[in-house]
């Protein structure tokens, strides 16, 4: 054994002499770092191709004490499956990238506020190391016999990073819609804080385009209110837009020479805004928002009689041209009878209808009838029918015709006053071939 330690100090001094790890440029691997919760430290290590994979990477850390660079931890590909230190979304980022990324969270807490410096050495076992330990894996030696480790690296490149450790965010314990359109957020004190910072990200455009968003990406958020008091701790956000979900971090900060240090972002909390319809409601969810119960639909809908008493007319601003063609808009009012459950939802939509920058003009519009189809219910509405017509394939059955460029009472395929309709969950009357371009219905018939 004493000769195999000679050749392994020999071999790695040799590699040393030959490629010493202060010379090598960080060109197989790179290196980030991020601050984790409870003020721990997470270390990225990727590789630029994934066929220059070491045996392992040595994390050090430097001590302002001592004024060197400490081991803390290792990643050891060689002892453990790389599996072990993947990253979760590894084979995404494999497939995308061709690269590989591990990472290795270095628990031990450390202080809110100061930045850190960390140095990976990536490194390869020697061969008399890996001989050795294949043998005594086939029990030819003793385990007290296994070659020291730290003395069989063969480090080979360099990388550096530093961390700035943010203190935990606050804990949001409440979040909910309050009345129509507001929501309430309420959390933990965070005793050393000046302040808070309200954030947020919707699934909406504030002109009513879906979009996809990652609540979880900091990147994402909206700063949306500031509190400047940390023993204020809940807030309510009013005037919200219905049918949209409102995700919500909260950081809190501390002045400290005249700059906020701010900490890392709450969990988010997800509000979605229903007391009105909206897009997304299962068919349960409709039918007990429009009858009631199953039960209710059947019996108070058999008769146009009985049908009658399960409607309300509404009050609804709307613009039109002062001609009634083109030209200048003016505001003119409109009277709608509809399902009297639905009908402050419908309200609503054409309060925010009127209300759009779009301004678009309605001259005629319709909701009850008592006839096939959800008109009956009092839950499809025709707008500008004239001009929105109904055909199927190239056969007109209602109306005269679509022509949005030409005539502004022609609804287009996108624009706000769908979107918002869309929003509250009622949809354009599109079934295949056939086309009804001035229905829009909850239930989508």
């Amino acid at each position: 054994m004493h000769g195999k330690k000679y050749l392994v100090i020999m071999s790695l001094l040799l590699s040393l002499l030959i490629c010493p790890f202060d010379v090598y440029a960080a060109t197989s691997f790179t290196l980030s770092a991020s601050c984790q919760r409870g003020q721990t430290v997470r270390i990225f290590v990727e590789l630029s191709e994934s066929n220059n994979m070491a045996d392992g990477y040595d994390i050090f850390r430097f001590n302002s004490v001592t004024g060197t660079y400490e081991l803390v931890a290792t990643m050891d590909l060689y002892e453990n499956s790389y599996d072990y230190y993947m990253d979760s979304d590894a084979w995404e980022h494999y497939d995308q990238t061709g690269r590989l990324r591990f990472y290795y969270d270095v628990m031990d807490v450390h202080t809110a506020g100061e930045t850190y410096y960390y140095q990976v050495k990536s490194f390869q076992y020697s061969d008399d190391y890996k001989n050795c330990n294949e043998e005594i894996s086939g029990n030819k030696f003793d385990e007290e016999n296994i070659v020291n480790t730290e003395s069989n690296k063969i480090y080979q490149e360099i990388a550096d990073t530093t961390v700035t450790i943010l203190a935990d965010g606050p804990k949001i314990t409440y979040a909910k819609r309050k009345g129509k359109l507001n929501a309430k957020l309420e959390w933990i004190k965070d005793e050393n804080a000046d302040g808070y910072l309200i954030y947020y990200v919707k699934n909406y455009t504030n002109n009513s385009k879906p979009q996809s968003v990652d609540i979880y990406q900091d990147s994402s958020y909206t700063l949306v209110k500031e509190i400047e008091m940390n023993t204020t701790t809940s807030v309510e956000l009013k005037n919200l837009m219905n049918g949209v979900t409102y995700t919500y971090r909260i950081c809190s900060y501390r002045i400290v020479d005249g700059e906020k240090v701010i900490s890392m972002m709450s969990d988010p909390k997800s509000i979605l805004m229903d007391y009105y319809s909206y897009n997304g409601e299962s068919d349960d969810q409709k039918i007990k928002r429009a009858f009631g119960s199953k039960k209710k639909k059947n019996k108070n809908f058999k008769t146009s009689s009985k049908a009658a008493k399960q409607m309300k007319t509404i009050k609804i601003k709307v613009w039109d041209f002062k001609n009634g063609k083109n030209g200048k808009k003016i505001t003119k009012t409109k009277y709608l009878t509809v399902n009297k459950r639905m009908a402050p939802s419908i309200q609503a939509m054409f309060d925010e209808i009127y209300k759009s920058k779009e301004k678009q003009v309605i001259k005629d519009i319709g909701c009850y009838s008592y006839r096939t189809g959800e008109h009956m219910y009092g839950l499809a509405i025709d707008i500008n029918p004239n001009e929105n017509y109904m055909i199927d394939g190239k056969t007109i059955l209602s109306g005269s015709f679509w022509k949005p460029k030409k005539s502004k009472y022609s609804i287009p395929l996108d624009c706000e006053t769908v979107r918002i309709m869309e929003r509250y969950g009622f949809y354009r009357g599109f079934w295949g071939d056939r086309k009804d371009y001035m229905h829009f219905s909850y239930f989508g018939t």
